[in-house]
């Protein structure tokens, strides 16, 4: 009897570990309504002038089969994306007296459609600017909208990074972290050891600190941990101590 008690309590401190680890991620049902739901009639559809009967919230970004041997768009790139790459050259890169000190290896996203392609440049395929709403690699039904986010005033148009935020470096095992007073990563693939906040083979990239999905904010913040931000700290606080 003891013993079934015991096991009973294992499988339930099993039970909270497991739940807690998934409940670092914000449900992706919270870009319902959000300015990345580009439907008809929804925020982002309004937003951008979709006012046809667009059937798929998903398929603005993503398509579930992919082929290879597509002609359209010839990148096999990660999460399926279903929106034509950008063919920007070059978005310039940060620098800064203390950033270029540290002799940090951040490298320039620019460059033609292919493998050396990262997940910033799908965020960039749309918030660059120059690639219209609705040029898919498998078009979505009922989405008209031709613009780009740029000839619509969009104020989240990123074309030069030259003054923004330096992603597409290497975080994790970097040298000059303690000179920076930065937290150090826990891993490869995250910040944190939940993996709530991700890195890219090491990298920091857009979707470290933000989360597409994650419409509860204006800026579709990652779910960042909390423990040890100073209070009234924002998630700029978490990386830099």
């Amino acid at each position: 009897m003891k013993t079934a008690r015991t096991i009973g309590l294992i499988l339930l401190m099993v039970a909270i570990v497991t739940t807690m680890g998934f409940a670092q991620k914000p449900s992706k049902a919270y870009i319902i309504n959000s300015d990345h739901d580009l439907r008809a009639g929804e925020t982002g559809g309004i937003a951008l002038g979709n006012t046809s009967s667009s059937y798929a919230l998903c398929n603005f970004c993503h398509i579930a089969h992919k082929r290879g041997s597509d002609t359209f768009q010839t990148w096999n790139g990660p999460l399926l994306w279903n929106h034509t790459l950008s063919s920007v050259t070059t978005y310039g890169v940060y620098s800064s007296n203390s950033f270029n000190a540290y002799g940090t290896n951040i490298a320039d996203l620019g460059g033609s459609n292919g493998p050396g392609y990262v997940t910033s440049n799908l965020c960039l395929s749309c918030h660059d600017g120059t690639v219209a709403i609705d040029s898919f690699y498998v078009s979505v039904s009922g989405a008209t909208n031709t613009e780009t986010m740029a000839t619509l005033n969009n104020s989240y148009v990123i074309s030069n990074l030259t003054n923004t935020h330096p992603v597409n470096f290497t975080y994790y095992g970097a040298s000059w972290i303690p000179q920076a007073g930065v937290l150090a990563p826990a891993s490869m693939t995250s910040v944190d050891a939940a993996g709530s906040v991700p890195l890219e083979n090491g990298k920091m990239q857009c979707w470290t600190c933000h989360d597409a999905h994650n419409g509860q904010s204006g800026i579709f913040e990652q779910n960042f941990p909390t423990s040890g931000i100073p209070t009234g700290g924002v998630f700029c606080n978490y990386c830099h101590l």
